[in-house]
């Protein structure tokens, strides 16, 4: 059905499908499409070339074990490809020079090679006036580094009051509070995560209704008893919004792995835990490639006209260009 939808959409004799079955038991049906005239003939043989590689029973989990094979990396938190079960997303990758993977079963089809910034974008910013998408995707931007950087800088602003100017000293709790502050914020990040999981295992009709009794009732009761103070909830709850705001549900959890590390950090060893710990978080990532394609590409290495469309959604009649980190055959839209 996937195959058939992204058909649809391509009708174009380069479109390739090619088909092979994986797991020694399950004998699961894959397909790798592309398109020949434009994908980079070395990243689909080496996407190809790791897939047969994989030799286990069969595909309990569709993509994502076909993921944990052919991606590496296994305890590198952030994605190295992408999910979708958008065709049209699927097939604006195919025009870029990427390569898609469908596995029987699954609704969802996984997009290699990627960047960082691919999981930063969302189809709701195509679907608007080129403006309004600009618009929509600065305040996506604004809202992922809030969600990794927000506690962790209100944390040591809160800790080294010295550091902030007059016009901003109200920043930082007015009362210390029973819990030293770390613990504060370990506790809640840790809760945030407990009502995430209980309201996934909630029937719909209960899940709202679950999402209201803990946030009111509580955290004002946390509060009221001295275990929170005001401004470690209203903090949370910013860096939360930001989190929800990622449109890759994967790199929201890498992202929240990263602020509860910076967290530590600037705990244990005040200003120079969180900028050493920030810059080693950067060459961690700079460090990262998918399938020879560098994770912060074009921030680094640095491209300027490729880093103004991930900054700016630009209009579509003016894309004309592939990405050419892909190295695209036909570099010409």
């Amino acid at each position: 059905f996937n195959a058939a939808l992204i058909r649809r959409r391509v009708r174009d004799r380069t479109l390739r499908m090619e088909y092979m079955k994986i797991g020694r038991r399950s004998q699961t049906d894959i397909c790798v499409s592309y398109l020949k005239d434009i994908a980079d003939p070395e990243i689909v043989k080496q996407i190809k070339s790791s897939l047969d590689k994989i030799d286990t029973d069969g595909l309990p989990m569709a993509e994502k074990t076909v993921e944990e094979f052919i991606a590496g990396r296994h305890w590198n938190p952030y994605p190295l490809v992408r999910y979708t079960e958008r065709p049209d997303t699927a097939t604006t990758h195919l025009y870029e020079g990427h390569v898609i993977v469908i596995v029987d079963g699954s609704p969802s089809v996984l997009i290699t090679p990627t960047t960082f910034w691919h999981h930063m974008q969302h189809a709701e910013e195509y679907r608007q006036k080129p403006f309004v998408g600009a618009y929509l995707r600065l305040i996506r931007f604004i809202a992922v580094l809030a969600s990794i950087f927000l506690l962790p800088l209100w944390f040591l602003f809160a800790e080294y009051p010295d550091m902030l100017p007059a016009q901003l000293s109200f920043i930082g709790p007015n009362e210390p509070g029973n819990v030293p502050l770390i613990l504060q914020l370990i506790i809640i990040e840790v809760g945030i995560d407990m009502m995430r999981m209980a309201t996934i295992h909630t029937p719909t009709s209960l899940a709202t209704a679950l999402g209201l009794v803990a946030a009111i009732l509580i955290g004002e009761v946390a509060v009221e008893v001295g275990l929170f103070t005001n401004e470690v909830i209203l903090y949370l709850a910013v860096a939360a919004v930001g989190t929800f705001a990622t449109p890759s549900y994967e790199m929201s959890l890498a992202n929240r792995i990263v602020r509860i590390y910076l967290l530590l950090a600037t705990a244990m060893f005040g200003v120079y835990g969180f900028v050493i710990a920030s810059f080693l978080w950067i060459i961690y990532l700079t460090r990262l490639k998918s399938f020879h394609l560098p994770y912060l590409w074009p921030f680094l290495p640095f491209s300027a006209r490729a880093f103004r469309d991930v900054l700016i959604r630009s209009p579509i009649p003016l894309k004309r260009r592939r990405p050419y980190a892909l190295h695209p055959k036909d570099p010409d839209r």
